[in-house]
């Protein structure tokens, strides 16, 4: 599976999934996904946002600190 299919299998509504995933299965269709912190590019341990579990709840609690930590979506 490639990180373009995980990320429409993930983030893609039922909808979105019928219109995209099996063209994109066939290779009728290619993509991909990115996103990094605001201040930190490519410097993968330089990330600053944590996930800790949450034995309460049962669910991540994220956290970031700082504006540098801000999640972005490299576009052209």
């Amino acid at each position: 599976m490639t990180a373009f299919i995980g990320a429409l299998m993930g983030l893609c509504n039922e909808e979105q999934k019928t219109l995209w995933l099996g063209k994109a299965m066939k290779g009728e269709i290619i993509g991909t996904y990115a996103q990094t912190e605001l201040g930190h590019g490519t410097n993968v341990r330089g990330l600053e946002t944590t996930a800790t579990y949450d034995e309460k709840t049962q669910e991540f609690v994220l956290h970031s600190p700082t504006l540098t930590a801000t999640k972005w979506w490299p576009g052209s």
